[in-house]
């Protein structure tokens, strides 16, 4: 199965000026966790509510009026459409990051997180649970007299 199959494709962006001010209340109305910050329609960042959180409150000088490119990595990771999930396990894993950009090329096609996995899975056991109820005989309830 490749990323694309599992990723949103809608895709809540913000321009590299917005403030944190306009990413926060972007993030609060479109209740999402991460926007991507795109540039000339190619992604360039992507900012969490944990790099709000975390980061924004340990930077001295940052207020609601800083431009959201000063927030950014210098280099956004992404992840290719027709990647594999397990290669997607790997690369979160190695690189420490919950939500990564979805590219084909370089065009921005969605975002996926470690959530949209653990949904994949979580509907892959059901499909097993059904498959072995399936194949099994009934179970029977034991009933005791008294």
């Amino acid at each position: 199965m490749a990323v694309i199959d599992i990723a949103r494709e809608t895709v809540v962006t913000v321009d590299p000026d917005a403030t944190l001010s306009d990413v926060v209340d972007t993030m609060r109305t479109e209740r999402v966790g991460s926007v991507i910050v795109v540039s000339d329609d190619e992604p360039i960042g992507l900012v969490s509510d944990r790099d709000l959180a975390l980061e924004v409150l340990a930077r001295n000088g940052a207020t609601q009026e800083t431009p959201v490119a000063e927030l950014v990595a210098d280099e956004l990771l992404t992840v290719q459409a027709d990647t594999g999930i397990y290669d997607l396990l790997d690369l979160m894993s190695t690189k420490g990051v919950r939500r990564l950009p979805v590219v084909d090329d370089d065009d921005l096609v969605g975002i996926v997180s470690l959530s949209d996995v653990v949904v994949l899975l979580g509907m892959e056991l059901q499909h097993v649970a059904n498959t072995i109820r399936a194949v099994s005989p009934p179970y029977e309830q034991l009933v005791t007299d008294r």
